[in-house]
């Protein structure tokens, strides 16, 4: 799957060439975290402002990422901030966060004022990143392609599940994988420096899944089997 360029500069390669000529790998660091060369206020030399237009809340990715198709300021920050305080961060993701403070927050950026998330607490940037996750319609994976997903974890060995999971993906909007992409990028930072976040993969996970895909079933079903949904998810 492309990874693509962000607005202001390109990916950081997995790759580099050593002084012999030799392949040296090197720290996947995806954009936006390579270098923060946006600010608050959207400004980013050579390209047109990226402020909001409309609430960031609950709206299609699709209108939010614009005919410009880059994600929104305020979304780009906050993964730049979690990319570079979540790894030293106590259960990130996981910690709760002021109600009052996260309820202020997201209207302001809501209404699209100017914010200096730098300022606030991380663990409340944390809280209100997946707040914006679970109310993108459709979610993030794409409700619609719920069996897809589940069916690609039937495979029977690891190698096919993951080529199973790429070709599922390939098939999300370009917007959500705009999305994904550094959202996992966070979230596999995070989990290699579970010494000092608390958080490996298993418990991102059980904070994230359920607020990426579900499988927009009745709610009525036995607690057993929605329990047992959000675990396949997870």
């Amino acid at each position: 799957m492309p990874i693509p360029s962000s607005s202001c500069g390109p990916v950081t390669s997995a790759w580099s060439l050593s002084a012999g000529g030799t392949k040296k790998r090197k720290r996947l660091i995806l954009w936006p975290f390579a270098q923060r060369l946006t600010s608050a206020n959207g400004d980013c030399p050579g390209q047109p402002d990226s402020g909001l237009k409309s609430p960031l809340f609950g709206q299609p990715l699709a209108s939010l990422c614009g005919e410009e198709k880059t994600l929104p300021q305020p979304v780009q920050d906050l993964l730049a901030i979690l990319y570079r305080e979540g790894p030293a961060t106590e259960g990130i993701f996981h910690k709760a966060a002021s109600e009052t403070e996260r309820r202020d927050l997201k209207e302001a950026l809501d209404k699209g004022d100017t914010v200096d998330l730098d300022s606030k607490p991380v663990h409340l940037l944390a809280v209100v990143l997946k707040d914006f996750l679970r109310n993108i319609p459709s979610q993030l994976l794409s409700a619609a392609l719920y069996e897809k997903w589940m069916l690609a974890l039937e495979k029977p060995s690891r190698e096919e599940k993951i080529e199973e999971l790429k070709e599922v993906a390939d098939q999300l909007p370009r917007p959500n994988r705009l999305l994904l992409k550094p959202v996992l990028a966070v979230l596999h930072h995070i989990s290699q420096n579970a010494e000092t976040s608390r958080m490996n993969s298993h418990n991102l996970a059980i904070c994230f899944g359920p607020n990426m895909l579900s499988p927009g079933t009745d709610s009525t079903l036995p607690l057993q089997v929605q329990k047992e949904m959000n675990d396949k998810i997870c």
